[in-house]
């Protein structure tokens, strides 16, 4: 089966929808798929802290299709530019070469043309597209006959597009000081991601939801088949050997962090995160006699982070220097620090915890697969600074139950997280995504 993964983002980049694509494509590769991969021009960005921070794992082996770099947004930053509507026709231009690339190729074939001496173009069985912006443009950039579309659902547009409107220059609209005004603002925007999620789920062939909330969206509104697979993340027990304790107790050390007894932040510092809830409850735990040493971690790629860390009490930034170093820091940890709220995404830094055996303290349970006392915490997104220092200062004092999370946490990743185990359901769901379209385009009038 020759699949081409299609995301609209830059490519490589150390950050969790690149992180999914990035897994995805390798253990579809592992499990015996040809992948080819289309993305902007180029996640490497020399002047930026973040670029030597890309895994070689990112491309090695991989046959990689780019759009136009003058087409490309610059910004590295998640969620919404006003850059990102040519970024996006780039792609889409980029898309229509390679399937007109595969339309003559098989032309050929059928005509037995063997003077033809340039190399064979792609031929795809289906398209996987990464996140919403890809989805629209591979609906756009494509006429039948066409390879199927499948839709890696990475987030609800229903549910992110407001918490992305700090990036956009709307603050008037969304961001004012009239909490009833914000509120308005931030119910008009994600009815808009509403109907984009809609739009897609009736047009695209099959899709993936990576969490419940995702799946229901999908199954609600989808005419083709789907399934609810968690994103794939390779074993650190066998990929990076970050279970060796004297390793993690060295990187601990360099970072002055005692062994097991820091909380740890190791997602980026933009603004749709909700740090200020971090921010919040590391106050509140700073005004407490009994929680005033309680370490709470924000490690990043980016030395940006001690600047942001250096003005809020009870946070220390570290700044790490790989991949295996920030896997490392998660496995010394006592539990890392999930603050995401919004529905439909499943956060990649909770997966890597999940793998490290580390628990998280989170605001969802359901939604990714978490059981509150089993393999995490889940905190009350009624009043959630509170919530989740409450949550540290228990699992601080508590070592029986830090171990039986741990444990729980790590059962969890085997269960749902297992490259292997991701690759065998996508391939099975894209078999019945190809008999759907055939059913389909069999139908009279179709």
């Amino acid at each position: 089966m020759r699949l081409l993964l299609v995301g609209a983002f830059p490519y490589p980049h150390a950050q969790g929808s690149q992180v999914y694509f990035q897994e995805q494509a390798i253990a579809l590769r592992e499990a015996g798929a040809e992948v080819e991969l289309l993305t902007y021009a180029s996640g490497r960005d020399e002047d930026s802290p973040l670029s030597a921070i890309a895994p070689s794992r990112a491309l090695d082996g991989f046959r990689v299709h780019r759009s136009a770099s003058w087409t490309s947004p610059r910004s590295l930053r998640s969620g919404p530019s006003f850059a990102k509507p040519l970024g996006g026709a780039g792609l889409a231009q980029a898309l229509r070469h390679l399937l007109a690339s595969s339309q003559n190729d098989a032309a050929a074939d059928a005509h037995h043309d063997t003077l033809n001496n340039a190399p064979a173009g792609p031929r795809y069985n289906a398209i996987l597209a990464h996140n919403a912006e890809a989805a629209l443009v591979a609906l756009a950039a494509t006429s039948e006959p066409h390879p199927p579309i499948l839709y890696c659902v990475h987030t609800l547009m229903g549910h992110e597009l407001s918490t992305y409107a700090k990036h956009l220059p709307l603050k008037g609209f969304s961001s004012s000081s009239s909490a009833e005004k914000r509120s308005l603002g931030d119910r008009v925007i994600d009815r808009s991601g509403r109907v984009i999620d809609r739009f897609i789920a009736r047009r695209v062939d099959g899709w993936i939801a990576l969490t419940q909330a995702s799946a229901r969206v999908m199954r609600k509104n989808a005419k083709g088949p789907g399934a609810l697979i968690p994103p794939p993340i390779p074993d650190p027990e066998v990929d990076f050997q970050t279970r060796d304790t004297a390793d993690a107790a060295e990187v601990c050390a360099k970072h002055g962090l005692p062994l097991n007894q820091f909380f740890l932040y190791s997602g980026n510092l933009d603004s749709y995160q909700e740090l200020d809830v971090l921010t919040a409850a590391a106050a509140r735990l700073a005004e407490s006699e009994a929680t005033a040493g309680t370490a709470i971690i924000v490690a990043s790629h980016d030395p940006a982070a001690r600047s942001w860390a250096a003005d809020r009490p009870g946070i220390v930034a570290c700044v790490v220097e790989s991949s295996q170093e920030m896997q490392t820091l998660l496995h010394a940890a006592r539990a890392s620090l999930v603050l995401r709220q919004a529905l439909g995404g499943f956060p990649i830094k909770l997966a890597n915890s999940l793998a490290a055996g580390t628990p998280a303290l989170a605001f969802h349970g359901r939604e990714w697969g978490l059981v509150d006392g089993e393999n995490s915490l889940v905190c009350d997104t009624r009043d959630p600074a509170t919530s989740i220092a409450n949550a540290i200062a228990n699992l601080s004092q508590n070592d029986a139950l830090a171990l039986k999370l741990s444990r729980g946490a790590r059962a969890l990743y085997l269960r749902q997280h297992r490259p292997e185990v991701a690759a065998a359901e996508t391939l099975a769901l894209l078999e019945r995504v190809g008999s759907f379209r055939k059913q389909i385009g069999s139908l009279p009038g179709v």
